[in-house]
This record gives C-alpha cells, sequence and structure tokens, in this order.
C-alpha cells in the first residue's frame, strides 16, 4: 500500500479540472445572453463611452447573484491510472456588469464534492484500486472584457482546498490537497444568420494540485504528490438558436504540458496533445438557466449537466 499513494492526487487533479472548467463558463456567461436579464449577446457592439456621454454609468451597471448546482462524470481511461466517477458542485456567484464598457467584474465560491474510483494499472501485477471520496471549495475572481472590435477577453484565477478520505483493501486514510487554477482566454463571434453562430475560441490554462504526505490506517507513511498541467485549446463551437433553447457542437485542439512528481513509481499522465468533440444544448426561461453536454477526447469521456438562478 505503500506504493499506493498518487490515488489521491489523481482524484484531487479530476476535481480541480471540473472546478476549473465551470468557473471559466460561468465567467462569461453574461456575455452569451442568457436569459432576458442579459442584454448583451456575445458579437455584438455596445455603447462607448463617448456615444454616450452625460449618462449616469451607474444605470447601465447591474449586480448579479447567482447560484449553479452541477454534476459531472468523470471517465479517464489514461493508462497507468484510471480514474471513473463524478464531481457534484455548486457555483455561487456575485457579478458587476458594465454594459457601457461591456466589463464583467465578479468573484465565485465553488463547493464540490467528489466520488471516484482510482485505479493504478500495473503490468507485472494486478490493478489496485481505491475508492476516494472528498469536499472541496474553491474562491475564483475574474474579469471579463469586450473589446471595440467584438472579441472578448476573459481572465480568472482560483484557489481552494479538498479534503479527501482513501480506502483500498481495507486502508484508509484521511488526506488534505490544495489547488489553484489560473486561465486566459480570448473569443469571437461570426453571425452566420437564421439564428447561428459559430464562435472561436483560444484559451491558456494551468492547473495545480498538491496532496501533502500523509499516514494511514497501517501506519505507513505516504510521500507528497503534485500534479501540474499547463493547457492551450483553440477550437470553434456551431450554435443553433431557438425558442428558449440553444443545441450546440465544438470541436477542440487541445495541447497539454503536464508532470507529475512524489509519490510513487505510477503516476497520472495527460496525453501531449488530443481533439475534444463536445455537444448540447443550452437552454433559459427568465432567470432560470441550464446547459447538458457531452464531451468526448482520447481516453476521456464526460457528462455535464447544471441548472442556475440569477438574480
Amino acid at each position: 500500500m505503500a506504493e499506493d499513494d498518487n490515488k489521491s492526487v489523481a482524484a484531487a487533479k479530476a476535481a480541480t479540472a471540473a472546478a476549473s472548467q465551470l468557473v471559466s463558463d460561468f465567467s462569461t456567461a453574461s456575455f452569451s445572453g442568457v436569459g432576458p436579464f442579459l442584454s448583451y449577446r456575445l458579437g455584438n457592439k455596445g455603447q462607448t463611452k463617448s456615444q454616450s456621454a452625460g449618462d449616469d454609468n451607474s444605470d447601465f451597471t447591474t449586480t448579479s447573484f447567482s447560484i449553479t448546482p452541477t454534476v459531472a462524470t468523470i471517465d479517464n481511461r489514461i493508462e497507468p491510472m484510471l480514474v471513473d466517477g463524478h464531481v457534484s458542485l455548486v457555483i455561487f456567484g456575485v457579478e458587476s456588469f458594465d454594459e457601457i464598457d461591456l466589463i464583467a467584474k465578479g468573484i465565485s465560491l465553488t463547493l464540490d464534492k467528489t466520488a471516484v474510483t482510482s485505479t493504478q494499472r500495473q503490468s507485472t501485477a494486478a490493478d489496485v484500486s481505491a475508492t476516494v471520496t472528498g469536499n472541496g471549495f474553491t474562491i475564483a475572481p475574474y474579469y471579463v472584457m469586450q473589446l471595440e472590435s467584438g472579441r472578448l477577453v476573459d481572465f480568472n484565477f482560483g484557489l481552494g482546498k479538498n479534503k479527501l478520505a482513501t480506502k483500498s483493501s481495507g486502508i484508509t486514510a484521511d488526506v488534505a490537497s490544495n489547488r489553484a487554477f489560473a486561465s486566459v482566454g480570448t473569443s469571437t463571434v461570426d453571425p452566420l444568420g437564421d439564428a447561428s453562430y459559430v464562435q472561436y475560441k483560444a484559451s491558456l490554462g494551468y492547473t495545480f494540485d498538491s496532496v501533502p504526505s500523509y499516514i494511514q490506517s497501517d501506519g505507513s507513511q505516504i510521500n507528497r504528490s503534485t500534479t501540474k498541467l499547463l493547457q492551450a485549446k483553440v477550437g470553434a463551437t456551431y450554435t443553433k438558436q431557438l425558442d428558449g433553447i440553444s443545441p450546440f457542437i465544438g470541436l477542440t485542439m487541445a495541447g497539454n504540458s503536464f508532470k507529475a512528481s512524489g509519490g510513487s513509481s505510477v503516476k497520472p499522465k495527460e496525453h501531449n496533445a488530443t481533439m475534444l468533440f463536445i455537444t448540447g444544448f443550452n437552454f433559459s426561461s427568465e432567470a432560470f438557466y441550464g446547459t447538458l453536454s457531452v464531451q468526448a477526447e482520447r481516453d476521456k469521456t464526460s457528462f455535464l449537466i447544471y441548472t442556475g438562478l440569477r438574480f
């Protein structure tokens, strides 16, 4: 069991990835036209300060609060560290949106609950599996701005912790992990007429997870382990806007620079490059909104569903 020490950081990495993706999507929601309470739709140019001289800018600044429960499934088949299960998240957000300068500034608190099976696949021995459950949180500020060209630029970063419990072959442990992530992205939209458009987006993101050394119930000491992932993505998504629902389909190319350190010789891995295919639909009604999507890539599949309320 002293060799089965990367199961915790693999589970922590999965939870952090889910939280990071949700925060990134959440930060640009005010520019996607979800719900009638958002007056701006991505791709349209708004007024400038000079065009609205004399106006009280406070009349064009709105503050909103939101709550978004989410479930994300995980099916990571990249050997030798397999991860299967789900992460349940709730994101609480407060945002200030300036309709003149087209700037969104906000902060989110994400609470997540992890339940996964982490399996080490070894060529010279039987697979070793462990159940990992945990509760975590992330505090993440973000800033999004619309340029005069119509291009959107977004920044976000997050810090948090995760408290995990592991069990394998009757041996248990309580583990604490630290997480951090940051990303910058840019996107633009080309309207196609007939209530449809293509969104082009590029982003660069970084995630970090660290599990300090700990003692298992059998008295064995497990060494500290970390994962670091730098990921660049570029892709396009086609969306068709219908009454209250917007189906979409997208394709993204991702390049990964991944490093796992500490722990045993059996470490989680990532492919250096992969294509991501995603399809699903967004829906909204008044202040209620949500998304259902499936994302597939090489040796990975995830299913995401969330609903939210913004007021």
